[in-house]
């Protein structure tokens, strides 16, 4: 069975997830501003010191430039809402309280238009300017060579290597940002879009009598105020069906009401949450091990089955910190073994790996 205890680490490591990639951000800058200081502190000194300082500086400038391309190249672009979207809008009033939502508050997407027309004109100005790349470099060197101190002897090799500094640089500094930006980053803007479009928010508008018949007994026999709040709310939204669903999978059996609504709910904004789908999983993997306790027919196992896989896949789709959350449900000497009859599924570890 779930619990409350299970639900709130599960948030708490997707909340964490995302702070520790955004903190990652800000210690790399403050790191990179202590860098540079040292490294100009070094290049004020004479031979190899300064050597090592100019050098550092000349690495840092290409990892910054490179960084700075890699994020251009790689910022994620939001995609335009239509009738192809994973949930269907069953009713007008779904469709219209989305409109209302969108028109609300959306995304400001000028990042996406300066991302799209400087890299346009970054590799039209860069394709025309690489036959005069090699005097660039020679310039370069001869830069290097007027104005760094050099050691005793009079010589330096930090003109003859700079130029190849600045490209690794460079290399490194675009793939770096341009993988942490495709794999850590984007995630942060998916988020943001999910906060904004808030489909949890909207008013239910279908299967409104059984999620308030649930509630009604969940409130009588667990003395729960949300629950006999929802059982008696004039509006009832996504989000409070939801709550509904999780409670039901406590009960005895409650996973079949629990599919019942889930099932209602399918035809609306409710299936462009993560935590919908989540929640589906769990439902039918207890109705799965109930039929594997009760010998029911092969069909019948292989048909939930493939439910509780479908949700998985859906639920990852929307959100892939839920691959985490999905798993630890497979445990069966846990309390929270839902997905217990999952543990050495091999299409089911596919999708949470």
């Amino acid at each position: 069975m779930l619990d409350l205890s299970h639900m709130r680490a599960g948030w708490r490591y997707e909340a964490r997830s995302r702070s520790q990639n955004a903190f990652w951000l800000l210690w790399a800058g403050v790191a990179s501003v202590v860098a540079v200081f040292i490294l100009v502190c070094l290049s004020q000194f004479q031979g190899w010191i300064a050597n090592i300082g100019v050098g550092g500086l000349v690495v840092f400038s290409g990892l910054s430039t490179g960084a700075f391309f890699g994020f251009l190249f790689s910022v994620p672009r939001i995609t335009t809402k239509d009738s192809s979207s994973t949930a269907v809008i069953s009713t007008d009033a779904d469709a219209k309280a989305i409109a209302k939502s969108e028109r609300l508050l959306s995304s400001n997407t000028n990042l996406e238009r300066v991302s799209e027309w400087l890299t346009t004109m970054l590799v039209g100005v860069g394709l025309t300017q690489i036959g005069s790349l090699d005097d660039r470099f020679v310039r370069f060197s001869n830069f290097l060579k007027d104005n760094v101190a050099v050691t005793g002897n009079g010589t330096s090799t930090l003109p003859a290597i700079g130029p190849f500094l600045l490209i690794s640089g460079l290399v490194a500094g675009f793939i770096f940002f341009y993988l942490y930006t495709r794999i850590y980053l984007s995630p942060l803007f998916q988020y943001a879009e999910r906060v904004l479009s808030n489909f949890g928010g909207l008013k239910l508008e279908a299967g409104v009598p059984k999620v308030q018949k649930a509630a009604a007994g969940l409130a009588e026999a667990r003395k729960n105020p949300s629950m006999k709040y929802t059982s008696t709310a004039s509006e009832i939204s996504i989000d409070d069906s939801l709550d509904v669903i999780f409670n039901l999978l406590y009960e005895p059996e409650g996973y079949l009401q629990a599919i019942d609504i889930g099932n209602k709910l399918a035809g609306t904004p409710a299936a462009k949450i993560a935590q919908y789908w989540y929640l589906m999983a769990a439902a039918y993997g207890q109705k799965h091990h109930a039929l594997l306790l009760s010998g029911a027919p092969v069909q019948e196992l292989r048909q939930a089955r493939n439910v509780v896989l479908g949700a998985c896949r859906k639920a990852v789709q929307l959100n892939f910190n839920y691959k985490a959350r999905l798993m630890s449900l497979t445990n069966p000497d846990s309390d929270n073994n839902d997905l217990q009859d999952f543990e050495v599924d091999n299409d089911f570890l596919q999708i949470v790996k």
